[in-house]
């Protein structure tokens, strides 16, 4: 038997798992976060090594057997990224087969089994890719909160307290929304909000945890909290309907997987989203993906295996290549 393992790596966390060629997990693994844009690198190493170790441990397999491992890593997008997997992979010391590719690829393979197929991410980040069946990729948004992630905790988030804001100063009528604005944060007013902010205590992963809070409002009645979701999953929907378009999957059938805290927002955002794909994509099955992020992962690492290819798809370095943008001189011609 092979075995390979598969890396999810976030914010927040960092998951583990040895899988073998029946897809069983003999081992898996948790340690902290291994974006080093909400940690230092040193750090976000130290968690993939360690997550790594646990799941050899748990699975009693040593490195030596490990035919390949792949790190699907949120915020791996570009050159300036490899520091963090490559001294990953130092630290463990290991010499076989390794693949390097952003977290929206195991999450596409988790819904996919590396098929072709869409999977939608909307947690504090929100992103999309597709597979069309010539093998094709297209990628959206996931540019982080100051160039994008529309549909995201984060968007949602702010939204709400832009709304809470006007609340405060007379601009619309106050709802529910600034009751739950004033437990999540402790505050009174809009001073207090303004002061919050000017000291630090609106960072990104503060205000996309308030999407919560908006979700519960919501669910009790708020209009305003209402709207906001059911624009998150016009976003969301739009996410997809790019994807389709690029790779002219309109007709065909495939699965479109959901990821992220989002989505359970079930009467506000998916619903809305579910009856959105029936018109971009009428023969598509939209539900959660039959494997775990880090299982996606060990997907990947086991086709690349069949296939030879070691290269990062996210970094177009080789066989493939995950196109997410067009040049400004494109489309000037069009």
């Amino acid at each position: 038997m092979r075995f390979v393992i598969g890396v999810d790596g976030g914010g927040t966390k960092t998951t583990a798992a040895v899988v073998g060629d029946d897809l069983s997990v003999l081992g898996a693994g948790t340690s902290g976060p291994s974006n080093y844009r909400s940690a230092d690198v040193a750090s976000c190493s130290q968690n993939i090594a360690d997550a790594v170790t646990q799941a050899l441990c748990a699975a009693k397999v040593p490195l030596e057997r490990i035919d390949a491992i792949c790190t699907c890593l949120a915020g791996f997008d570009t050159e300036l990224d490899l520091p963090v997997p490559q001294q990953a992979i130092t630290l463990l010391g290991y010499c076989g087969a390794v693949i390097l590719e952003n977290d929206v690829v195991g999450a596409w393979a988790s819904a996919t089994d590396g098929g072709p197929g869409i999977v939608a991410i909307a947690g504090t980040g929100a992103t999309a890719l597709g597979m069309n069946a010539d093998g094709a990729f297209w990628r959206v948004d996931g540019w982080d909160y100051l160039l994008g992630d529309a549909g995201s905790g984060y968007r949602i988030g702010l939204a709400a307290i832009y709304e809470a804001m006007k609340m405060l100063d007379g601009r619309r009528q106050p709802t529910r929304l600034l009751d739950r604005l004033a437990m999540f944060y402790g505050v009174d007013g809009a001073l207090a909000m303004r002061r919050l902010a000017d000291s630090g205590g609106l960072g990104k992963l503060r205000i996309a945890d308030f999407a919560r809070c908006v979700a519960e409002a919501a669910n009790e009645g708020d209009s305003v909290a209402q709207d906001i979701l059911r624009q998150a999953a016009s976003e969301i929907a739009n996410d997809i309907e790019a994807v389709v378009t690029q790779l002219a999957m309109k007709e065909t059938t495939f699965p479109i997987g959901i990821v992220g805290s989002v989505f359970k927002s079930t009467t506000w955002v998916l619903d809305p989203l579910r009856m959105a794909v029936k018109c971009i994509a009428p023969q598509a099955t939209v539900g959660t993906p039959r494997h775990s992020p880090e299982v996606g992962a060990a997907i990947v690492a086991q086709n690349r295996l069949a296939d030879g290819d070691f290269s990062s798809w996210t970094l177009g370095n080789g066989a493939r290549s995950i196109r997410r943008s067009i040049e400004i001189s494109q489309l000037a011609k069009l």
